[in-house]
């Protein structure tokens, strides 16, 4: 089983790579810049904050994106401890910095989803730009080679559990 996740994993790498072009790789470039430390994220819940009527939303989504983190970054990402895929390119092929921490789950994603999830449970359908947007920073991750897609689909995972827990726990 392990085998063919690897191998999936592997023959989703190589077939990302195909699509590479200068132009799609800057835009691809920023958009995981959107990413870094769950920033665009905190951008979008700090305003809510201070409008009184909103003010639970971020604070929701602040949540959300903390308890991903530490579950993701401190928690899952130690005890896995998966070598990046970045870790076997040549330096002159990498698109941005190579990241330091391990590769499983992705935070990127994890961030994404879990502000997109909680943004779902608040508004619904006009969330939809918030998952479209958590979907490129998603692809953006596997794009530039610096998570697998098994990273990125448990980073999902987790950043939806982690929003589905912070409205469990932490009612309207």
């Amino acid at each position: 089983m392990l085998n063919k996740l690897k191998s999936m994993d592997n023959k989703v790498i190589l077939n990302v790579k195909r699509l590479h072009r200068d132009k799609l790789s800057k835009w691809m470039v920023v958009i995981t810049k959107l990413g870094n430390n769950g920033m665009i994220w905190f951008a979008v819940a700090i305003p809510f904050l201070f409008n009184k009527s909103y003010r639970n939303v971020g604070v929701r989504i602040i949540l959300a994106l903390l308890l991903s983190g530490f579950a993701g970054e401190i928690l899952i990402k130690n005890l896995v401890a998966r070598t990046r895929p970045s870790k076997f390119l040549l330096q002159e092929e990498m698109l941005i910095k190579e990241p330091v921490t391990y590769s499983f789950p992705s935070g990127h994603t994890s961030s994404s989803f879990a502000a997109a999830c909680m943004l779902a449970s608040c508004f619904g359908f006009f969330s939809i730009p918030a998952f479209i947007l958590a979907f490129l920073i998603s692809f953006s991750r596997i794009y530039l080679r610096v998570h697998y897609f098994t990273d990125v689909l448990a980073g999902a995972v987790l950043g939806s559990v982690c929003s589905l827990l912070i409205n469990v726990f932490i009612p309207f």
